[in-house]
């Protein structure tokens, strides 16, 4: 399932947008096919609101499926995620990550998008095959966790009639998204995860990621930074209780983004537990301010997802790390260690 980093990886917007590009669909009147479509009206919202558009009104409805690519397409634009502050050592192509894919094909951008974000997309996709219920979800679950910082929760597990045709890889996420309230049950009480996907139950679990997402924003910053002692227990949690840490620290420091970074990929480098990874270092516009004993470990850290650079492709190394910065750091930490993030 995972995907080799090839390329370098920012940040991702927060703004919101879905549309399909290509040939695929154009501006158009109304959607008339989806009259008997449950939550009929999230698809009606979104496209009032501009964020779906269509050839012609029977381009949309319950009989039509969605493509692999398309639904990649329709995951990174809802997620507004794109190449704007990424400096490429390299010019990407899709097919450094998908090798069944086309540089040329409509879909390459955002096979490019989904691949420099580390989404947790098989390695063979192929762009043409249709989705099933369980891989649109499996994806879209990823994506919005990993891509928002989502803490990680432990889910209520709910049974339904067709628990066991659900692949092993998916069970974890498809709980999720049905305690997210991104996924439902049909009345026979069946999710049906080998059923083809059609766009419009992919434009209503979008609309109902995208609501939870709105009323559970990631954490923000808050006022004053973390302490030094609260800096080791942070790094303590991210590491594992089965781990035993012996970590020195002034406990007077200044806990500083550079600081904090370095002392966590250390602490894991040297208990064994970060995958091994060939970096390719990322363009950092501050690079200047940060300690070239600790830029190793930053680099890791920004390849691996832990941290983000800014908009202005800027690390802050200076700058002190609050507790919802630690936060975000260690749950991408205890992401991969579980092996739910793409490396």
């Amino acid at each position: 399932m995972k995907n080799t980093f090839k390329m370098i990886t920012l940040s991702a917007a927060a703004a919101l947008a879905l549309s399909f590009t290509g040939q695929q669909f154009a501006s158009a009147a109304a959607f008339k096919d989806i009259h008997n479509v449950q939550d009929k009206d999230k698809i009606i919202a979104l496209q009032n609101s501009g964020l779906i558009k269509g050839i012609s009104a029977d381009l949309f409805g319950p009989n039509l499926s969605i493509t692999a690519a398309q639904g990649v397409q329709m995951i990174v634009s809802a997620l507004d995620l794109n190449l704007d502050t990424i400096r490429f050592v390299k010019e990407p192509h899709a097919t450094d990550y998908f090798k069944n894919a086309s540089d040329s094909a409509w879909y390459a951008q955002a096979l490019i998008i989904a691949g420099v974000h580390g989404l947790d997309l098989p390695a063979d996709l192929k762009p043409g095959e249709k989705l099933t219920r369980e891989e649109f979800t499996y994806q879209l679950i990823d994506a919005m966790e990993n891509t928002n910082h989502l803490p990680m929760i432990k889910p209520v597990v709910m049974e339904y009639a067709d628990q066991d045709q659900v692949k092993v890889d998916y069970s974890g996420a498809l709980q999720r998204a049905l305690n997210y309230g991104v996924l439902k049950l049909d009345g026979s009480g069946k999710l049906n995860p080998k059923q083809e996907i059609t766009r419009a139950e992919a434009a209503v679990a979008i609309s109902n990621a995208l609501a939870y997402l709105k009323a559970h924003p990631a954490p923000g910053a808050v006022s004053g930074t973390i302490t030094a002692t609260e800096a080791v227990q942070f790094i303590k949690d991210a590491a594992g209780p089965e781990v035993n840490l012996q970590i020195k620290i002034d406990p007077n420091m200044s806990v500083t983004r550079e600081s904090f970074t370095y002392l966590l990929i250390n602490t894991l480098q040297t208990s064994g537990q970060l995958p091994m990874i060939k970096l390719i270092p990322v363009e950092i516009k501050d690079n200047d301010k940060i300690n070239t004993l600790n830029s190793g470990a930053i680099q890791t850290a920004l390849a691996l997802k832990i941290v983000k650079l800014d908009q202005d492709g800027s690390f802050r190394p200076q700058d002190g790390v609050t507790s919802a910065d630690a936060a975000a750091m260690v749950s991408q930490v205890k992401a991969i260690l579980s092996g739910k993030s793409a490396k």
